[in-house]
């Protein structure tokens, strides 16, 4: 990976190489941004201009052996940390380390760069669970990084969701950022980064990964998936100026239109009040794996801000398709105004629920109930 290779977002990249070329890279960086920004190729670019001994026109040289390693991941004194679950593992293997799943982190890297906690998730076979970074892998983080550099430079390790650190893990990792080791770097990229603790929080240099220009990412869809100039500037406003948003989107639109229409019969349904076909579809919900149960509320958020936006009668930012925009302005006329943003409420209240692992039945029953009594 190189910053060639990084799609918009040049004036971070070249504040990141300032800092390498200058020394003063800091011991820790925090890349946050919203799921697709790019905040991976960043961190990778950086990590991979850092070990480079052959630079030259402000980039990694892209063929040295230190950039072959760094692309195939596989550099050793590159290390990688995300969160993992082995409770479904039996007897010793209950105990295996983050190694274990290295080679799936590499396949899911190279293949799609721009991936979310989810797609993760379901990569390394933990898709109906969430994953954490334990203490045991905190444990792990420094006993890599109290060793020399095998390649007699920087050491480096990637910290993918610190998030989902637990307390004991993020305390660990806090003495090592507070009292930082020679020549030794943490990158942590976060999706969600109001979740890590704020003493870790204030060791990091921050920086927010913004959406990528709509002009530059459409640019890329077109050339990506073959879609014509239109649909890909579509995709690129739908996406929020996220590549892996946009891509998902592209790529399955099935699943979200299944997600969509879901949603909007939920509504129906709650309009006409009838609550006995409300119980089918919060049952039916309440089945699924935790992976899907959240991309429906996360899909039903963009659903619902879409029809308070043609209500409005915003087409231009609704990002909508005239006969869809149709569909979504027959059923606005029908909703109480201050249901959009209760609406919002009960939907992140359900994802946020789903994340504490509490009962889905619960949580899709009371969400049915808050409709009916509200829309």
């Amino acid at each position: 990976m190189q910053f060639s290779d990084v799609l918009g977002h040049s004036e971070i990249i070249g504040n990141l190489r300032n800092m390498v070329d200058s020394n003063m890279v800091p011991h820790a960086i925090l890349f946050t941004e919203r799921e697709g920004f790019g905040a991976l190729h960043l961190a990778l670019a950086t990590i991979s201009y850092m070990f480079c001994r052959q630079r030259h026109n402000g980039d990694s040289c892209g063929a040295c052996n230190q950039c072959s390693k760094t692309g195939k991941l596989v550099h050793p004194d590159l290390h990688f940390t995300f969160p993992i679950n082995v409770s479904t593992l039996v007897g010793k293997e209950k105990r295996a380390e983050i190694e274990e799943f290295y080679p799936l982190w590499r396949t899911l890297v190279k293949e799609n760069p721009w991936f979310g906690e989810q797609d993760l998730y379901r990569a390394i076979g933990i898709e109906n669970k969430f994953g954490n970074i334990s203490v045991n892998e905190a444990n792990s983080i420094m006993r890599k990084l109290a060793l020399s550099s095998f390649e007699g430079g920087i050491k480096v390790m990637l910290i993918m969701f610190p998030e989902r650190m637990n307390q004991e893990a993020a305390n660990k990792l806090l003495k090592s950022l507070e009292e930082p080791q020679p020549d030794t770097y943490y990158f942590l990229i976060s999706h969600n980064p109001a979740k890590i603790i704020a003493t870790v929080l204030s060791r990091c240099r921050i920086i927010e990964v913004p959406p990528i220009g709509h002009e530059r990412l459409a640019e890329a869809l077109e050339r990506d998936f073959g879609i014509d100039a239109e649909q890909a500037m579509f995709w690129a406003r739908c996406s929020g100026g996220s590549y892996g948003k946009a891509a998902g989107m592209i790529s399955g639109m099935n699943e979200e239109n299944e997600n969509n229409t879901l949603f909007m019969k939920l509504l129906e349904l709650g309009i006409a009040k009838d609550h006995v076909a409300m119980f089918e579809i919060w049952e039916s919900l309440s089945a699924k794996g935790k992976e899907a149960q959240k991309n429906f509320c996360t899909e039903s958020l963009e659903v619902l801000r879409k029809i308070y936006v043609v209500s409005l009668g915003l087409d231009s930012i609704s990002y909508t398709h005239s006969r869809e925009r149709e569909t979504l302005k027959a059923l606005s006329g029908r909703i109480k105004a201050d249901f959009y943003e209760k609406g919002y409420n009960f939907l992140n209240q359900a994802v946020d629920a789903i994340e504490r692992n509490v009962n889905p039945k619960f949580i899709f029953c009371d969400l049915c109930n808050r409709i009916y009594y509200n829309i």
